[in-house]
């Protein structure tokens, strides 16, 4: 991948309906939030960009945000990104995308922030990814080695 924009689905109800925590909706708060974050994103996101979204309704209606300002966005629903899933699958996922695309993911904590760490090779450390924020990371390949640094990092009270 080229870009990689991992992205902290918003604040979300405690409990849901069902009791079941793939259930929770975003807040009212969680709805602006995620609105301001996709206006962001959709001023900057490359035409190339896949997204790959939790099946977890809180990331499914972060994800409609950014849908609202481009109707032609796809979203995929990666089943790895979802709230029982570890780090090591996401990675594996990730890691196989073709180096040209950018892509953002849309999931929980902590699989994003270790996930974030992983890649800058911050060694037993997670990032703490706010809920509703981006963390935008790149590659570069220099000699034979891929580098991966921190391009931005937005929240949405921010932006």
């Amino acid at each position: 991948m080229e870009n990689l924009i991992c992205w902290r689905h918003a604040e979300a109800e405690a409990d849901s309906k069902t009791g079941a925590d793939i259930d929770r909706e975003l807040t009212k708060q969680g709805r602006k939030d995620a609105a301001a974050m996709a206006k962001w994103l959709h001023q900057h996101l490359p035409a190339n960009t896949e997204v790959l979204c939790s099946p977890a309704r809180r990331c499914l209606e972060t994800a409609a945000a950014l849908q609202r300002f481009n109707r032609q966005q796809k979203v995929t629903i990666a089943e790895y990104l979802g709230v029982d899933n570890t780090v090591d699958k996401i990675t594996k996922h990730v890691l196989n995308e073709d180096s040209s695309r950018t892509i953002l993911i849309i999931g929980h904590q902590p699989n994003l922030g270790l996930l974030i760490a992983r890649l800058l090779k911050m060694e037993n450390e997670a990032c703490v990814v706010k809920k509703g924020a981006v963390w935008w990371l790149r590659q570069r390949h220099v000699d034979d080695t891929v580098q991966t640094y921190l391009f931005t990092v937005q929240h949405p009270d921010f932006v």
